[in-house]
């Protein structure tokens, strides 16, 4: 019931102009004296309104008690005392006129008060994320017309049914309604979220929350189930939804990680991606990818030094700040389930030729090189190939359709459970995958080796607060993967469509009466050496592998108000464990072949097997492979203050941590000194101030410790006074800027430098020597210096500057944009340019002289429209590029500029320049001399002469391109669209700026490889001499193809693309939501001949749909 106040100071009345002014602002101010209400089916509220906003007198009443009072037709005028009469006539409701100020009282009978028996429950209520009071928010009883308002403090007391479960509804302009479950409480503390996300919304930084408003530096957030796909990997969602993360997907195998880096790659000598923190703990990307995105509350990525600061050591490469889910306090128990089935086809999957072309192409390679030669096949076996007279005779065997299935199977179910009371809140997950892969194994022994792989993620998160200003949480993270597959890399399978032919053998021989093995096909290579049968290798071996990760943190969170208001305290210890282990089987197959003698080549009904050597047992052999594991303790102990000071806003950061990782013998440790110190004035004028000062051990003691600095300004434009006529159109406009240092310990690492740098490596009794007279020697072992201390070792570091804006339009679109440049320097460097002779031999000193510029840019947008209560619109996308150039790589002193990578892109490709093919002996003997290994015949690559010299050599490769696979460009873009009960979602994803080098795939050599369709399409003969042929003249042997097989940019095809990565439809039901979805549906790029994300031997990408339900209970 809202009352007046009587105030008996000069604050108190301060608080009440507050609650006038927050509550109910007077929009308009009418005249005074004369007022007139002429309406039909007038509700009271509504007629107080019209009141309101004609005079300059207030109401005081509650809401819920108006409610059920019927509709009436009103037609008065006069003073106000005179209208009140008339509104108010046989309502039951009275009132109170004191100056301008109107309280409203509800009559009530007797019998109505005492129809239950009813207990009081009391409480506060405040915002979620400044814990300041709420003053005027409406408690109102779920059924009831019953409720109060809180008062200036927050608080509030309530009536409520003894002998039944109530559930309060609190509400309040601005924030987001709540419905706080009672049970047999006394006192509920309730904390509101604003439903303002433009300017309320809040983000993760590190080691804490920010208003995103108050934000100065470089941060892109998004919502766990943003990252959602069909996929058991986590990190092959990421490419095109996070503005500047580059990320790309090198293998479709289950459970493959992507590899992914924040604004690019900074540096060649350590670690390139990004520090990983998951709950304020380091966790791997391997552990991330395990992690499904229902758990995940928020992905926050940390990009500029400002942000990155306070983790010094390990923060050079940005970091990505995951925050999983946690229980709401005053919540009721929620219960979520989805289950899923997909269904996963390989695609874009590299075409090979059939045996009769290939044989053709055999024939053509021998004579286009040797004209007088005879061709090895006949046209006898060529027809007999074609016309498939005896698969095992003249076998066609196309490989990829025999040890590939043409799609698989894939489940995934997720339950987690979330609530709280006013001491304890609770989130627990369990999700289970379950993976099988694409290789088309049967069950020929004891096991079935196709991928086969079972995880399990266990997310448990318990908060309990010992006391009003005392919380305790315990977070925990399971890992248990089970991966079951054949005993050897997918890649190497894969790779085996090439180097295995499809006329040498069949996959396999049928079965003979009396056979207790198979018989695999095969055929001798040279001498007693046999052909590789990829059906059999991929049958006759078993792995299985058990991982296991445990990660514990226990973190106590103490208020300090009662030292002084807004000083806290938490301290933070976390455990994690990683192990594996894993066993082996295998069995040597069977090879026969059919005896070249035993059949008649025209009708080759029957042929005889002979058995190849001594191939084959009838046993298994197995094996342990040796335990792997490694631990890590972390503790960290943190001081935070936040206090506000009329228009004056401070905060305040500092914390400890001490890591010690133990993989081996010995422990790898760390610790590190961090702060942080904030201020905003009136949210307009905003400054941040963040350090770290860390150490490591891998540096000797003088330079073991480093101070890593940085601020950022920002200034919200959109706050000033002046800006106020363009609020209307701009809701939003901050522009921030940030310059700063941050490190990484871990340099040097690419080039394989040692773990504790300032120490010799020497290896003992290594270098013989012999010393005596008269042949009375003696022969010992001396030391090898493998490696020379770094003399004064540092730090690898890097000095960033960004600049960025921040601006939403028309209160539903969002706009971010971001310019960033970065030194790094001091980078550990091996120096190989320095020459043997100065007696280093392979132990060449390291400096820290390397360095590295890299920049860019990076825009994302979100747009959000609600046409009508039935049909919305969401609209989003991002654009990342990044470039890097070295500046100092101590190269040694080339006679030829173009042979020299300084000043040019990371990876950059050198090789040599081609110009086309020869078209005729003519051309070749006016070319330059080519003396790359082979004769040179029309058809062949020709090469630019760089240096001039008339010869084509070592000499002339130069950069051919400052590109590689790694994109310079990014994006990604998509929409979601929902009408009353049904979603669509569309998600498109892409790279630019790359190229793919397709080196290594030529055919026939020394073991008779197969060859590629495209190349079969469109290669260069003296029939067809195409001059812009796909492929040059054939050959069979190096001696014949060396010239064609150099790395030029030949080889070199246009890699960029876009991928239609997701679509989704769902419908939403009462309990729930049931969708269907499709990933990886096409990919549109200029390169056509296997998918240009992946290399073509990789396990390839698979086109998904998927099936899912969603209960909600």
């Amino acid at each position: 019931m809202r009352k007046s106040l009587n105030f008996h100071s000069s604050v108190r009345y301060v608080k009440y102009i507050v609650l006038v002014l927050l509550f109910y602002p007077l929009t308009v101010l009418g005249a005074q004296g004369h007022i007139s209400i002429e309406r039909q089916s007038i509700t009271i509220q509504e007629a107080i309104q019209l009141i309101e906003k004609n005079s300059n007198y207030t109401f005081f009443y509650n809401a819920a008690d108006l409610k059920n009072i019927q509709l009436k037709n009103i037609h008065c005028s006069g003073t106000v005392e005179e209208v009140l009469k008339k509104v108010f006539a046989d309502s039951g409701i009275s009132y109170l006129i004191q100056g301008n100020e109107v309280t409203l009282k509800i009559e009530k009978t007797q019998s109505t008060q005492q129809a239950q028996k009813r207990r009081t429950v009391s409480g506060t209520v405040t915002d979620a994320v400044e814990g300041e009071p709420i003053i005027g928010a409406n408690i109102l009883i779920k059924g009831e017309q019953t409720g109060v308002i809180t008062d200036l403090d927050g608080r509030f007391t309530i009536q409520i049914p003894a002998d039944k479960r109530t559930t309060l509804i609190v509400t309040y302009i601005g924030y987001k309604r709540r419905e706080v479950p009672v049970d047999d409480l006394g006192v509920i503390n309730i904390k509101m979220e604003s439903d303002n996300e433009v300017l309320d919304e809040v983000v993760i930084v590190g080691s804490g929350t920010q208003k995103k408003v108050s934000i100065t530096g470089a941060i892109t957030s998004v919502k766990g189930m943003t990252l959602k796909s069909p996929s058991s990997s986590l990190t092959n969602s990421l490419a095109g939804k996070l503005s500047g993360v580059i990320a790309t997907t090198t293998s479709g195998e289950p459970g493959s990680s992507s590899e992914f880096y924040i604004r690019g790659i900074a540096t060649f000598g350590g670690r390139a991606t990004p520090l990983i923190m998951l709950d304020d703990v380091e966790i791997s990307a391997t552990d991330l990818n395990r992690i499904p995105p229902e758990t995940i509350e928020s992905f926050s990525i940390l990009k500029d030094a400002s942000a990155t600061a306070i983790y010094g050591a390990r923060g050079a490469n940005g970091v990505m700040l995951v925050t999983t889910k946690r229980g709401e306090e005053n919540s009721k128990t929620r219960v979520n389930v989805t289950v899923e089935n997909s269904i996963n086809m390989p695609t874009r999957f590299p075409q090979f030729v059939d045996g009769a072309t290939w044989m053709e192409m055999y024939n053509e390679a021998q004579v286009t090189r040797n004209p007088s030669i005879t061709p090895r096949y006949t046209q006898t076996q060529i027809d007999g190939t074609r016309n498939r007279l005896n698969p095992y005779v003249y076998p066609d065997v196309k490989w990829e359709d025999v040890i590939f299935k043409d799609m698989t199977m894939n489940q995934r179910a997720n339950i987690n459970i979330s609530g709280g009371g006013s001491r304890v809140t609770y989130y627990m997950s369990l999700n289970v995958n379950h993976d099988t892969g694409l290789l088309n194994t049967p069950k020929l022994y004891s096991f079935r080796n196709n991928i086969n792989n079972m995880g399990y993620n266990f997310q448990n998160n318990i908060s309990y607060k010992l006391s009003p200003t005392t919380k305790v949480e315990l977070n925990m993270n399971a890992q248990i993967n089970t991966a079951k597959g054949p005993n050897f890399g997918t890649q190497t399978l894969f790779a085996m469509a090439l180097s295995a032919n499809p006329i040498n053998f069949p996959a396999t021989y049928p079965a003979q009466p009396g056979d207790t093995h198979v018989r695999f096909g095969n055929n001798y290579l040279s001498g007693n050496n046999l052909r590789i049968n990829p059906y059999a290798f991929m049958s006759t071996s078993y792995k299985q592998s058990d991982e296991n990760t445990l990660n514990t943190s226990l973190k106590i969170n103490q208020q300090l108000d009662f030292v002084t208001k807004g000083l806290s305290v938490n301290a933070l210890i976390n455990f994690k464990n990683w192990s594996r282990s894993s066993f082996y089987q295998s069995i040597e197959p069977y090879y026969y072949r059919a005896l070249p003698e035993s059949y008649d080549p025209l009708n080759p009904v029957d042929y005889e097997l002979e058995r190849l050597g001594t191939s084959g047992t009838d046993y298994l052999s197995e094996g342990f492979n040796a335990k792997e594991g490694d631990r890590t303790i972390m503790m960290q102990f943190q001081l935070n203050y936040v206090r506000q000071f009329g228009l004056h806003n401070v905060g305040g950061m500092l914390m400890y941590m001490q890591r010690d990782y133990k993989v081996g013998m010995l422990p790898q440790r760390n610790q590190g000194l961090s702060g942080r110190f904030t201020y905003d004035y009136g949210q307009r004028y905003l400054f941040e101030f963040n350090f770290g000062y860390n150490g490591t051990e891998r540096l000797a003691r003088d330079n073991r410790f480093e101070f890593f600095p940085a601020a950022s300004i920002g200034w919200v434009v959109s706050n000033e006074a002046f800006f106020e006529p363009l609020k209307n159109k701009i809701d939003n406009l901050k522009i921030r800027a940030s310059f700063g240092l941050v490190g990484s310990d871990e340099t040097g690492l690419i080039a394989n430098s040692p773990h504790f740098l300032y120490i010799d490596q020497v290896t003992l009794e290594s270098v013989e020597f012999r010393s005596g007279v008269d042949n009375n020697f003696y022969t010992g072992k001396g030391p090898f210096v493998d490696q020379y201390g770094v003399v004064n070792g540092g730090w690898e570091r890097s000095r960033k500057f960004d600049i960025g804006l921040d601006m939403t339009l028309f209160r539903n679109w969002n706009i971010t944009a971001d310019y960033f440049k970065e030194r790094r320097y001091n980078i550990l460097v091996h120096r190989e340019a320095w020459p043997e002779s100065l007696g280093y031999y392979t132990a060449k000193p390291w400096r820290n002289m390397g360095e590295v510029d890299n920049w860019g840019f990076e825009v994302s947008s979100s747009f959000h429209h609600r046409f009508t209560k039935d049909l919305s619109l969401d609209i989003r996308g991002n654009f990342t590029y990044t470039q890097n150039k070295y500046v100092n790589l101590d190269e040694p002193v080339y006679p030829y500029a173009w042979k020299i990578s300084t000043g040019h892109t990371i990876n950059s490709r050198f090789g040599y320049i081609a110009e086309g093919l020869f078209q005729s002996q003519e051309e070749i003997d006016n070319s330059p001399r080519q003396d790359l290994g082979s004769p040179v015949k029309p058809g062949d690559i020709k090469y630019r002469d760089v240096n001039g010299d008339g010869t084509i050599n070592e000499y002339d490769r130069a950069l051919i391109s400052e590109y590689n696979n790694t994109p310079r460009i990014q994006y990604g873009f998509g929409l979601n669209l929902t009408y009353k009960k049904f979603d669509l979602g569309v998600f498109f994803n892409g790279s630019a700026k790359r190229n793919i080098a397709i080196d290594g795939v030529h055919p026939f050599g020394s073991g008779d490889a197969n060859i590629f369709q495209f190349i079969a399409d469109d290669f260069w003969t003296e029939a067809n001499p195409n001059p812009n042929a796909k492929y040059p003249r054939l050959g069979l042997t190096g001696a014949d193809t060396g010239n064609n097989t150099q790395f030029s940019t030949y080889w070199l095809r246009n890699g960029s693309f876009m991928r239609f990565k997701t679509l989704e439809v769902g419908y939403n039901f009462k309990y729930g939501r049931v969708y269907l979805n499709g990933d990886n549906l096409a990919v549109f790029s200029p390169f056509k001949d296997w998918d240009p994300e992946i290399e073509w031997s990789k396990y390839p990408l698979q086109r998904t749909f998927n099936i899912g339900v969603q209960l909600n209970f």
